[in-house]
């Protein structure tokens, strides 16, 4: 029974793996993946991306994958199979299977605005995705030492050094919160047993030393000291009023409002369990007031005011972006107070809290950074799976229906994503082909009209945004380098 368990696992893991090969060759460049095919990226690395930034690794890998089409597809496929692995891991190692597709599914239906910036996008790909993986793996080591005692293995100790420097060289947010978390678990390892545990000490100098290589790429200077075009660590006003402004404004918006589909799955489980718990019924009124209504306020004021009159767009009212900030601390504050009361086994309490400690963690070093996008919040959105996924193994549903329906759900996806892609891919190909067949019967003609792709909401900037990047287009789509075109919406020229 067990082998075909394995078998089981091990069929699906290689069905997924395939999945997202095929997504790799349907997802078109776009945007900055166009700027690295070009001279630019060999210059980058022939400088040591001393102009750039400390993103190494993810540069190196990007490089790469631009020039050669089967690197690409195997690397998208391995960044994001080890993902839905990890996520598996830190849920529930005996009943990995089915979390392996509840993973799948959550990770391939997060907010289009996250996809489109990562899955969608190479360039964010190869940034966002390696760090977030080691940054899971990292929470996972941590947890599984610190909360269920058990000792790893040579190999995975091995794993867990390399990752603790490999991980600091793709994003800065992800480089500090990997150093941030060690401090974090060598804290709670004397808080707990009374000592220093040697390998998160020896895992938070090999982190420190990857923070201190990354931080010396001479462009941090500029950003830090000397101000860059792009990049930099507070507003015009000043770094009080950049703090000021992400917390009340960014963080609400990225890390909580936009991911509300997610949130409100917890938000359904965590109800579920707590009209389950005895614990609930022995508590005061007061105690049951807020933690209901702290778990309830926030999607009855995200529906019926935040979306309702877009507060999205007006970030100038402080009252607003105060209300908005008190919501989101109420019902952290219910959420936290919920998991005490409903969670029993302590490890799985304890793993509940240290990766709610990590949303903030992860978030912490954007207070001060510019810009911020969607992609930034990419690993909020891998840790709000993990907590959901948590808390629904603390149901306990059992049979054979619900995996089942688990199965069609994730077959469902996949086809709809590999469906949607391949219409992305087929008309990109079409209107690359339609467009040189015209140049080639008009060659003077002033501009050409091309069509936007469908569902450019789930690529990054598919359509050129500027004259740079028609030519960096042109350029990789083998166009004349001088073409101009004029971009309308899908399916407008067949009207």
């Amino acid at each position: 029974m067990k082998l075909f368990r394995m078998n089981k696992t091990y069929l699906t893991v290689t069905a997924l793996f395939i999945f997202y090969i095929f997504m790799a060759m349907l997802t078109p460049l776009t945007h900055d993946d166009w700027d690295w095919y070009s001279h630019y990226g060999i210059q980058m690395l022939e400088e040591r991306f001393a102009n750039l930034n400390g993103r190494y690794l993810g540069n190196m890998l990007e490089i790469i994958a631009v020039r050669l089409d089967w690197f690409r597809w195997l690397s998208y496929a391995i960044f994001s199979i080890s993902i839905i692995w990890i996520i598996g891991r830190l849920v529930n190692e005996t009943k990995s299977l089915y979390y392996y597709l509840c993973a799948f599914i959550l990770m391939l239906t997060i907010p289009s605005d996250i996809y489109k910036q990562t899955y969608g996008w190479f360039a964010g790909f190869y940034n966002y995705v390696p760090a977030t993986f080691c940054a899971l793996f990292i929470i996972w080591y941590i947890s599984t030492i610190l909360f269920k005692q058990k000792n790893m293995d040579p190999i995975t100790n091995i794993l867990f050094y390399s990752i603790c420097l490999v991980g600091q060289f793709f994003m800065e947010n992800t480089t500090l919160f990997n150093t941030m978390i060690l401090i974090l678990a060598i804290v709670l390892h004397v808080l707990l047993y009374r000592k220093l545990n040697p390998k998160f000490i020896l895992g938070l100098a090999i982190s420190s030393l990857g923070t201190i290589l990354m931080f010396i790429n001479p462009n941090y200077r500029k950003i830090f000291f000397e101000g860059s075009s792009y990049q930099k660590v507070s507003s015009d006003t000043g770094i009080i009023d950049k703090v000021t402004t992400t917390i009340t404004t960014v963080l609400p918006d990225w890390a909580v409002f936009n991911q509300m589909t997610i949130i409100l799955m917890i938000i359904g489980v965590v109800i579920a369990l707590l009209f389950r718990n005895a614990k609930l019924y022995t508590s005061s009124k007061l105690t049951q007031a807020f933690v209901i209504t702290g778990l309830l306020i926030l999607p009855i004021y995200y529906f019926f005011i935040y979306k309702q009159f877009a507060l999205q767009n007006f970030h100038t009212l402080l009252t607003a972006n105060l209300v908005n900030t008190s919501i989101c601390i109420w019902f952290l504050s219910a959420f936290i107070l919920s998991i005490h009361i409903v969670v029993e086994p302590k490890e799985v309490k304890y793993t509940l809290y240290l990766l709610l400690a990590a949303v903030l963690l992860v978030c912490a070093p954007l207070v001060i950074v510019s810009p911020l996008g969607p992609r930034n919040f990419y690993t909020v959105s891998a840790l709000f799976v993990i907590i959901f996924l948590i808390l629904f193994s603390q149901l306990n549903i059992t049979g054979q229906l619900w995996k089942r329906i688990l199965g069609v759900l994730a077959i469902g996806c996949a086809t709809l994503y590999l469906g949607a892609f391949f219409y992305i891919n087929q008309k990109n190909e079409t209107r690359i082909t339609q467009l040189k067949e015209e140049i080639k019967a008009h060659p003077k003609k002033e501009f050409y009209t091309m069509e936007k792709l469908p569902f450019e909401h789930y690529l990054h900037h598919a359509t050129p945004t500027s004259t740079r990047y028609q030519s960096l287009f042109n350029k990789y789509e083998g166009i004349p380098k001088d073409t101009k075109i004029k971009y309308v919406p899908f399916g407008s020229k067949h009207k």
